[in-house]
């Protein structure tokens, strides 16, 4: 069966740096470039590595319980329940673990190949493999980032007179100590004006002098 029909496109499919496959409407790979030889195809999953090495979903299937990954077995599920032929287009992340136990992530998009003269039993999918590893690592360092974010909402009950504030577990704390635990604010301390001229009254015409 030939899936490439000119030696451009051979050239071409050969030599895109994402990973490329071509399966059959049984999910068996048929093709793949030199990018997935070097890549995806040389990440043996499980012992029977020969038998499952050439069936799409049996991969998915072994790298989803490799890395306990619940969305790559959500994936192959979904791809296993969609039927083939391949009607429409196909856009979903994977998790993979090398074999040096290495934790990858591509963005894989499956596209229908469209026979200008249809041939029973031959329906095919290019199916691109694209490393998203870095952005998942911004997006998870952006998640923690904001997690560790911690804003003040609501009321707080302030005592009228000695102004501490009472926290959630109804214990009382001075401004100080309540900003520090809910917030990332750290404090110095200094002394306003205003009690420099209550409590130290002799200084008060120097600060008369710098007003």
């Amino acid at each position: 069966m030939r899936h490439v029909t000119s030696d451009l496109e051979s050239l071409t499919f050969q030599s895109i740096r994402h990973q490329l496959i071509i399966v059959d409407h049984h999910w068996v790979i048929h093709s793949c470039n030199r990018a997935w030889q070097q890549g995806l195809g040389q990440f043996p999953p499980s012992s029977d590595a020969n038998n499952n090495h050439r069936h799409y979903l049996h991969l998915l299937e072994a790298w989803a319980l490799r890395g306990r990954n619940a969305a790559t077995a959500l994936v192959a599920q979904n791809l296993k329940e969609s039927g083939t032929p391949f009607n429409r287009n196909h856009t979903y992340d994977i998790c993979v673990y090398t074999i040096y136990n290495e934790e990858r992530w591509f963005r894989t998009e499956l596209t229908p190949l469209v026979h200008t003269e249809p041939i029973p039993d031959t329906h095919l999918a290019l199916i691109a493999h694209v490393d998203i590893t870095e952005q998942k690592k911004t997006e998870r360092q952006l998640k923690k980032a904001l997690s560790e974010v911690r804003t003040l909402r609501g009321l707080l009950p302030i005592c009228a007179v000695c102004k501490q504030i009472k926290d959630e577990e109804e214990h009382w704390n001075s401004v100080e100590s309540y900003l520090e635990k809910h917030t990332h604010a750290e404090f110095t301390h200094d002394i306003c004006p205003e009690c420099i001229r209550r409590l130290y009254p002799k200084y008060s015409n120097i600060l008369d002098k710098r007003s």
